[in-house]
Formats: C-alpha cells, structure tokens, sequence
C-alpha cells in the first residue's frame, strides 16, 4: 500500500467515503493542529441542513473515489455535529471522544478515557478551524490504493 500526502487545502471538497464505499458527504472544513495536519474533518452530508457532521482523521484511506474512513455510513451521519459558521463547543467535546471510542487527551474532563496526550487527537478547542483563521498547510501522510 503506497502513502500519500495531503494538505489540509487539498482535503477540503474531497469527497468522504463510508468503510462500504459509499458516498457520505463533502470535507467543507478541518480542524488542523500548528502543523497544520488535520485532526478533525467537518463533512455536510446534507442529512441535517446548515450542521457538519465531525469525524476524527483516523484510519483514512486514499482512493480514486474519494477518502474512505472506517466506520459505516450510519455511524458518521449520527456522528456529533456542529453549526456550519460556529466552532464546536468545548463542553461538547468528550462526546466526540465517547461517540468515536477514542482515547481523550487529558484535558477533555467529560470524555470516558483518556490518553497520552502525544498519542491522540487534539480536541477542536486546541485547534485552529481551517477556513476561518490563518492555519499553516502542512501535508498529512494517508494510505493509498
């Protein structure tokens, strides 16, 4: 399997793919860290007008129809979700955690577990929102078909 590199500028529009294949929505916006590497993808699925459904950038594959994530198409369209024009709120964010099965780092207090803050992705809060402020635009290395 060959790794490709993507800047969080090339992510936004691309298409979204659940485990099956099957089409879910448009990347519209990420949160990215100072690197500029993506932690969180904002997708309308057009399920729920004016909301993006967000989704951890973990286990993505590359392939000619799009980026493909491991979860089923159910499970990201129910997914935490966030105002189009709003970030997401930080009270909120051990639900993302706690949705998705993933270690929180420390300073999310109402996430289930948490983990080595080096090892897991970083809360919204602690992020910078790539369309709305001046965020670097580092590429991030994915695999590809």
């Amino acid at each position: 399997m060959a790794i490709i590199s993507l800047t969080a500028e090339e992510l936004q529009g691309r298409q979204l793919l659940d485990e099956t294949g099957r089409g879910i929505g448009e990347i519209t916006d990420l949160y990215v860290d100072d690197d500029g590497r993506p932690h969180w993808l904002l997708v309308d699925t057009g399920f729920f007008p004016g909301f993006f459904s967000v989704i951890p950038v973990t286990d993505v594959l590359v392939t000619d129809k799009g980026l493909e994530v491991h979860y089923a198409m159910e499970k990201l369209t129910g997914a935490p979700n966030n105002m189009k024009d709003k970030d997401y709120a930080k009270h909120r964010e051990g639900l993302l955690y706690d949705y998705y099965r993933l270690e929180a780092p420390v300073g999310v207090e109402d996430a289930t577990h948490h983990g080595d803050s080096d090892k897991v992705l970083q809360p919204p809060s602690a992020l910078c929102r790539f369309s709305t402020l001046s965020c670097e635009n580092k590429p991030v290395d994915f695999n590809a078909e």
